[in-house]
């Protein structure tokens, strides 16, 4: 795991960043919900407030776990990251993948908590820029002018992700692993066609949905069988559109 501190000139605490810097990264942080209505030009000083920290991780490194004390949110700025944890029997359950422009952690890092159940994986090389939220609660001088669009972006952001939860607690309801595949499929937005291209691989698929990956495969292939849809890899093509009404 390699680590990067950044210098510059707004001073020596590890948070500081040049204008050069960020521009490495700024068409990122334009997809970040986090940054949503900040100016491009202000990048630099809102990241100083939030004393950003970039670190690269290798494929299958650990990004963040259960043991760290470190409250930072992370924004993946390369690469593909993975949120998982584990049962009490110790099978890993697939929470979500976080791609280019998505953040992690937000929760953590604005709760006085230092617990957490979540363990996030590099799926692939990673950058991953982390955010400390502390000076957002913080009431003394010196404050960041966009502190309350930070604020306001989050808190849309804990909504989203709220959705998200109440959405894959809807699916993992079902009884039937027909019936999780459906709802799961009705989540995702496809083409007018009924093209649809997952974000995971069969046995990721698997993981999210907490279902075994031989009876997934067997489960498509009926499905496939039966005329309903026909699969190669991460996409799927719906045929029959009255299977996810």
């Amino acid at each position: 795991m390699k680590e990067t501190r950044w210098g510059g000139t707004f001073g020596s605490f590890y948070g500081a960043v040049s204008e050069d810097e960020v521009r490495q990264f700024s068409h990122v942080l334009k997809e970040c919900s986090c940054f949503e209505g900040i100016p491009e030009s202000k990048y630099t000083a809102v990241l100083c407030c939030l004393r950003a920290r970039h670190k690269a991780f290798s494929k299958g490194s650990m990004i963040l776990q259960v043991s760290d004390r470190e409250n930072l949110a992370g924004v993946v700025l390369k690469g593909t990251a993975e949120l998982t944890l584990y049962s009490e029997n110790g099978s890993q359950i697939n929470i979500n993948h976080c791609s280019c422009g998505d953040m992690f952690g937000e929760d953590l890092a604005c709760s006085k908590s230092a617990d957490s159940s979540m363990q996030i994986w590099a799926v692939t090389d990673c950058e991953i820029l982390f955010l400390d939220f502390a000076s957002l609660f913080s009431m003394e001088g010196g404050t960041c002018p966009f502190k309350m669009r930070v604020s306001t972006n989050l808190l849309r952001e804990f909504a989203d992700k709220a959705r998200f939860l109440n959405d894959k607690v809807r699916i993992l309801a079902q009884k039937r692993l027909r019936d999780k595949l459906k709802v799961y499929l009705q989540l995702q937005t496809g083409s007018r066609e009924g093209r649809i291209e997952l974000p995971f691989r069969r046995n990721e698929l698997a993981e999210f949905l907490c279902v075994d990956r031989s009876a997934l495969s067997r489960e498509l292939s009926r499905m496939q069988q039966e005329g309903i849809l026909s699969y190669e890899g991460r996409k799927i093509h719906i045929h029959d559109q009255s299977f996810l009404k």
